[in-house]
């Protein structure tokens, strides 16, 4: 299983809220050179991917809730009609 694995149990992880810092909160909160979270934004949905929450980082990872509401790719949206999307953190 890859570090940055948010499918597990059978089920997609996302956190259930945007967590204090979250890089799509008003403001730089993370501090983030200028254009960083735009290229983080355009690599996932490019790959069809997710942003993993930074606090989810050293444990059982999850997908940043910002993204998830804001930039929900194809295979999130199809995962979270199928009920496969477990709200965690």
């Amino acid at each position: 299983m890859s570090k940055n694995n948010i499918y597990r149990d059978g089920l997609i992880h996302v956190c259930k809220t945007q967590c204090s810092s979250c890089i799509f909160r008003p403001g730089n909160l993370m501090n983030l050179s200028g254009g960083r979270v735009a290229e983080m934004v355009e690599e996932a949905t490019k790959n069809g991917s997710t942003i993993i929450c930074h606090q989810t980082l050293a444990g059982d990872n999850s997908a940043c809730r910002g993204f998830f509401d804001k930039y929900k790719t194809q295979p999130l949206q199809i995962a979270e009609r199928l009920g496969l999307v477990k709200y965690t953190l």
